[in-house]
């Protein structure tokens, strides 16, 4: 008997999350003309929602228990990661990549994001 998939929420969050961050990787590699907004900020907001369920599945599958969720505290440290090496480690070692502490609200917002949709069924 198949399982059901427990956060069904998530998983559609999830998942269009992934299919947006395809999306504008593929404009970029086109480079298709579009909002700077898009380019600029988009995929950090993804970015954590979808480490985050990985990180959830990993989760569930060492603990074998679907009643996990991963915490305020958890998601904290996720952001602070993020944060300090894509806008602060690697601007400094690197010429490819520019601290913006914008980027850092949209870890954030991609958290919120995330913790909203563990929350609901």
């Amino acid at each position: 008997m198949i399982k059901k998939v427990p956060l069904v929420t998530l998983h559609i969050v999830a998942l269009i999350c992934m299919l947006m961050y395809a999306a504008v990787q593929f404009m970029k590699l086109v480079q298709y003309e579009s909002y700077p907004f898009i380019f600029s900020y988009l995929n950090d907001i993804l970015v954590i929602p979808i480490i985050a369920t990985i990180c959830l599945h990993v989760l569930w599958m060492v603990k074998k228990n679907y009643q996990l969720r991963i915490g305020v505290l958890s998601l904290i440290s996720l952001v602070v990661l993020y944060s300090y090496y894509f806008e602060y480690y690697l601007p400094l070692n690197s010429e490819g990549y520019t601290r913006d502490v914008w980027d850092i609200g949209c870890y954030v917002a991609g958290a919120v994001i995330f913790y909203i949709a563990q929350k609901l069924p």
